[in-house]
């Protein structure tokens, strides 16, 4: 065993027991949901963190609480975050448009996010 993996076979790093390469949506190794995003009105960037992952838990808060059915998604795939121009993550995006990034955003500024950019239930 080499230190810190030097010596270690390339084709033995990111394998599972079966010897296949783990192929993954996102850096922290989760699936996040990224297959339909042009659809979605309502993504948190940002999966590994507890910054991020808490914004993701006030986000969906927020939506609930505005009395909104969206489905609130999390993207952690650095590929994906950098289309959208941020390179600080959390970030919190609404119709597209990038609303917040490189901070934690509680319950409270998502719903005045939400308010501002002045969503409707039905759109």
């Amino acid at each position: 065993m080499g230190l810190f993996n030097f010596g270690k076979k390339k084709e033995e790093q990111g394998a599972n027991d079966s010897g296949k390469k783990i192929e993954t949506g996102c850096a922290c190794g989760n699936k996040c949901g990224i297959s339909d995003v042009k659809t979605v009105k309502f993504i948190v960037l940002g999966a590994c963190c507890k910054k991020s992952s808490d914004t993701f838990i006030n986000v969906k808060n927020a939506v609930a609480e505005l009395g909104f059915e969206d489905e609130v998604i999390n993207i952690g795939d650095f590929i994906e975050i950098a289309k959208y121009g941020v390179m600080q993550t959390p970030a919190f995006v609404i119709n597209g448009k990038v609303v917040s990034y490189g901070k934690l955003i509680t319950t409270e500024e998502a719903k005045e996010f939400i308010e501002k950019f002045e969503l409707t239930k039905g759109e």
